[in-house]
């Protein structure tokens, strides 16, 4: 009877264990952390610097005004950006190839220069695919070319007018009719108020077009900063596939990082930073692709910072190079600290170099020494009588900036103002410029 009993009670206990069970169970909310909470801890997206538009990369590198033989112009960027914001208010109409027109060298240089003309410079040729997402124009069909030179020509009638992007080298011309209400605003900013527009005098160059630097000694200032360096980790998860696999290693100042395919090395004592990608050969791409998708790699990983613009880039080529500029000027060095290039294969990126820091251009340590440099024809003199110059090959003459790295801290960098002429397609400084500093200017 006992025995019983227990079996009863047993059996009782276990049904109620199982009631129990089943309650917590279908009563049971676990904490969860939301997506939304928890999505830092899961994918962290890569940020360097900030991402661009093609219309804050791609500007013109000086403007010329044309009056009767007397030339006025600027590099200021300010003018620059209140030129492409004005252009991109105007409506350009079906681009005619006549460069039928202009095979004769005279009526080539008067469509340049003629009196009341503005051009515009191009560091680099500009594909007419890639400024038409910068210009409004009336047929989404635009040529397949390239220029380095827009010249916008009097009024024909009121509110039009018509456009030429010319590519020098090539003796391409190609000519747009613009409408625009605000032709006469920019009539009146430029060609009616050129005295507020730097005095340029001109130089022909032989067999080439004419050549423009200013007139008066420029006063410019020695600028030092304290870079920030940007993490080799950032750069490590930013290009590579999967981070986990990249072993690291060193020699002689240089850090390299491998995944097995590919490779990444940073070199403090230049600082730059270098992206191998062994398995793509470099190869030519039509030069809007190549522009949209060096944008695009670099957007990708926010990798913008300081202030860079396209410098280097011409058709049937499979690199391209953005310039870094302090204000008005670009700024050059020995070890490729100042320029981000990129060299392209068919389908993804091949060679990456670029700068390992931000100069951080609005952080100027003091003091700032003024120096003025030599007038533009004093320059320009010093070049031509330059034993290995062929005047042939001297296409172009501008001032920049010298940029150094103190080698002992690795941080403060200095930026000092030299001209520099372009020789056979390469940048050079004019070494023997003397700087003359300048009493009572901060």
């Amino acid at each position: 009877m006992n025995y019983e009993k227990i079996k009863s009670g047993a059996l009782a206990l276990l049904v109620l264990i199982s009631l129990a069970f089943t309650w917590g169970i279908w009563n049971y909310q676990p904490s969860y952390e939301t997506i939304a909470d928890g999505a830092d801890d899961i994918v962290k997206e890569v940020e360097i610097g900030q991402q661009r538009k093609i219309s804050e990369l791609v500007k013109p590198s000086k403007i010329i005004l044309h009056q009767g033989s007397d030339h006025y112009g600027t590099v200021s960027e300010q003018e620059l950006d209140w030129m492409m914001e004005e252009m991109a208010n105007w409506t350009f109409f079906e681009p005619e190839n006549v460069s039928s027109s202009f095979v004769n060298e005279l009526e080539f240089s008067k469509l340049l220069s003629s009196d009341s003309h503005v051009e515009l410079f191009f560091s680099s040729s500009v594909p007419f695919n890639t400024i038409k997402t910068m210009f409004s124009f009336n047929d989404t069909i635009v040529p397949n070319a390239v220029f380095n030179r827009i010249v916008i020509t009097e009024a024909e009638e009121e509110n039009k007018a018509f456009v030429y992007f010319v590519s020098v080298q090539e003796r391409l011309v190609f000519r747009s009719q613009i409408e625009t209400r605000s032709l006469k605003e920019f009539k009146d900013h430029y060609v009616e108020d050129a005295a507020r527009l730097e005095p340029y005098i001109s130089h022909q160059v032989p067999q080439g077009s004419l050549l423009y630097v200013p007139k008066e000694p420029p006063v410019l200032t020695v600028q030092n900063y304290l870079s920030k360096q940007i993490d080799a980790e950032t750069f490590k998860r930013a290009l590579f596939n999967d981070p986990s696999y990249v072993r690291r290693g060193s020699r002689s100042g240089i850090d390299e990082y491998t995944d097995g395919s590919s490779f990444m090395r940073v070199n403090s004592s230049t600082g730059t930073i270098t992206y191998v990608n062994p398995a793509e050969t470099p190869q030519s791409m039509p030069l809007d692709q190549l522009i949209e998708k060096s944008i695009n790699f670099v957007n990708d990983h926010k990798g913008w910072v300081d202030d860079y613009r396209l410098f280097t880039a011409e058709p049937g080529l499979s690199n391209i190079g953005y310039r870094l500029f302090s204000g008005d000027f670009p700024v050059f060095d020995s070890q490729s600290m100042a320029e981000l290039s990129q060299i392209w294969g068919q389908d993804r990126i091949y060679q990456y170099e670029r700068s390992s820091f931000i100069v951080q251009l609005d952080k100027p340590l003091p003091p700032e020494e003024s120096v003025e440099l030599k007038s533009g024809q004093e320059a320009l003199n010093q070049v031509i009588n330059l034993e290995s110059i062929d005047p042939l090959l001297l296409t172009d003459m501008r001032i920049g900036y010298e940029m150094t790295l103190e080698q002992d801290s690795r941080k403060i960098l200095t930026l000092k103002p030299f001209w520099y002429y372009q020789y056979n397609g390469v940048w050079q400084k004019l070494v023997t410029d003397e700087r003359r500093p300048v009493d009572g200017l901060e």
